[in-house]
């Protein structure tokens, strides 16, 4: 009986067909077929070698070929679309990256770029170290779901930033800001950002159906949160009439519908993007300084803890870690009244 003799590369290792190949780095490389079938062992074997040829079959020998370009249009759909503000920085990532392969964006060349940024365009820590973020997440995700195999930005560390910033709004300037406000979308915005200690993006792109005015707890869902965790806002009862009685309520799909204006005529977004312009302009025209929207959140927990309720509670409504709220344990002092001394004048003892 005539035994069939295998290919140069093919043997039998048990009842199992195997084939042996040099790989792309020029080691010998042995894997089982599976099969027992010879013309099956020998069909692998002829893939594996046509493989091998192509660059394909090992990924640190493919990734020689992949561009920084194709990593990050692969990352930006859905990174931009969670956070938007990354593509005001995405043109100094493309002119300084744009066209290189992927193996040549070293750790040393991605710190020559961060470093760069912060001494000759004077860029403070933390605007440096947002473009740290972006890098770090192409390659993350490039890694993640096998585009590449190697983060370079993993071992570069962040920017020592400088503590962060404590403005708080008194109660004077809070009463100053309502009082004052004829825009009923920024009064409520206002409103709600103290009361709530909701994010500015948190309110305006939500629904009417995540608002719940009605019922014995009102409140606010939110299923996208910077932290990626969904919550649940509580909703005191002068923020419920402030948004029942926002031109919206009832007509729009939108809490905060988005406008057409002279520079953006067809708006991109069915809800407003920012109220910022106008914040400005009513608080310098009330001679406020120094103050932001996003300050508007750290009146919320400050006045919360001030009224004694427990930290861990304070923390499940505004979404704040244990040491995080420590910057918003102001003295009792800070807040009029709030030392059980009266706020304004012939008020009971």
């Amino acid at each position: 009986m005539r035994v069939r003799r295998f290919a140069r590369g093919v043997y039998r290792r048990g009842d199992v067909l195997w084939i042996r190949f040099k790989a792309a780095d020029g080691k010998l490389t042995r894997e089982s077929t599976g099969q027992r079938d010879v013309k099956v062992a020998e069909s692998i074997l002829a893939k594996r070698r046509s493989e091998v040829a192509m660059l394909s079959h090992f990924p640190s020998r493919k990734f020689e070929q992949v561009t920084f370009d194709q990593l990050r249009e692969a990352w930006e759909p859905a990174h931009l679309k969670k956070t938007p503000s990354f593509s005001y920085l995405l043109p100094r990532v493309r002119d300084a990256f744009g066209g290189s392969k992927a193996r040549e964006m070293t750790t040393e060349k991605v710190q020559e770029f961060l470093d760069r940024l912060k001494d000759e365009d004077g860029l403070s820590a933390s605007s440096v170290n947002h473009y740290r973020t972006i890098l770090n997440s192409i390659f993350n995700e490039a890694v993640r779901h096998g585009r590449y195999d190697a983060n370079p930005v993993r071992a570069i560390h962040q920017f020592r930033e400088p503590p962060g910033r404590d403005r708080f709004l008194s109660v004077e300037e809070f009463r100053l800001l309502l009082d004052k406000c004829k825009d009923p979308e920024l009064r409520t915005v206002i409103l709600v950002l103290c009361m709530t200690t909701l994010r500015l993006r948190e309110l305006l792109n939500r629904r009417w159906s995540e608002v719940h005015l009605d019922g014995p707890a009102p409140f606010v869902a939110v299923p996208h949160t910077k932290t990626g965790v969904p919550k649940k806002t509580p909703l005191p009862r002068v923020a419920v009439e402030a948004l029942k009685g926002l031109p919206s309520y009832g007509v729009d799909d939108y809490v905060f519908p988005s406008r057409p204006t002279a520079k953006w005529p067809d708006p991109k977004k069915p809800y407003r993007w920012d109220m910022g312009k106008p914040f400005r302009a009513l608080v310098r025209s009330l001679g406020i300084e120094d103050v932001r929207l996003h300050d508007l959140r750290h009146t919320g927990p400050s006045v919360l803890l001030m009224q004694g309720i427990p930290g861990d509670i304070v923390r499940k409504i505004t979404g704040h870690r244990s040491r995080e709220l420590e910057r918003y344990q102001l003295p009792l002092a800070a807040v009029p009244g709030a030392d059980g001394r009266p706020d304004r004048p012939g008020a009971p003892r």
